[in-house]
């Protein structure tokens, strides 16, 4: 996934389907400390991270 797309479903106000490595994940925000990483929230485990923007999918 590319950052433009992460940013449009970060302003989308329906729920889209992420995913993070196979598990399920909410996109929290895009980290301002590292370029190309955004914060997710796995949907399984609870446990919050920062990911890599490319290995996202949809």
């Amino acid at each position: 996934m590319d950052k433009a797309r992460v940013e449009e479903i970060l302003e989308s106000k329906g729920v889209i389907e992420v995913t993070y490595k196979n598990n399920p994940v909410w996109l929290e925000g895009i980290s301002t400390k590292e370029d190309g990483k955004i914060l997710v929230k796995d949907l399984i485990t609870d446990e919050k991270y920062e990911a890599d923007i490319r290995e996202l999918k949809e």
